[in-house]
């Protein structure tokens, strides 16, 4: 059964969600990368490369219940460019790409970027200090 995360504006008291997630969190990653996140209490969780690594993608994509899809940048750097752009034009799964073992590769999109590009909007910290 999928976990469900809700999002809080913390601002307001008794504020309701503003949106529920009802999927489920997927990973793609190598094998240290596979081990953290099953540690970690993430139940889908794939340690795959090369072409077996895409396929199992994009069948994530294509599944309704996947709402965060995290994959590691090395494996994201190599999919076929089909696929990299259909990451690059859907709202839902997020896509998130994280290093792996080796470090960052430095050509992420942003949190905040994936962030606009998901939800339509710009977050933006506004607190008064």
């Amino acid at each position: 059964m999928a976990k469900e995360i809700q999002i809080i504006h913390e601002k307001e008291e008794g504020a309701r969600p503003v949106r529920a997630l009802h999927g489920r969190i997927a990973v793609v990653g190598d094998g240290a990368t596979a081990t953290g996140f099953r540690l970690a209490g993430v139940t889908e969780v794939y340690a795959l490369e090369g072409k077996e690594a895409e396929k199992k993608i994009a069948e994530l994509l294509g599944n309704e219940d996947t709402e965060i899809l995290i994959v590691n940048e090395r494996i994201s750097a190599s999919l076929d460019w089909r696929l990299k752009k259909k990451i690059n034009t859907i709202a839902r799964p997020v896509v998130v790409e994280i290093p792996d073992k080796f470090g960052m590769s430095g050509q992420t999109e942003s949190l905040r970027a994936m962030v606009k590009r998901a939800l339509g909007f710009e977050l933006t910290n506004n607190q008064e200090g």
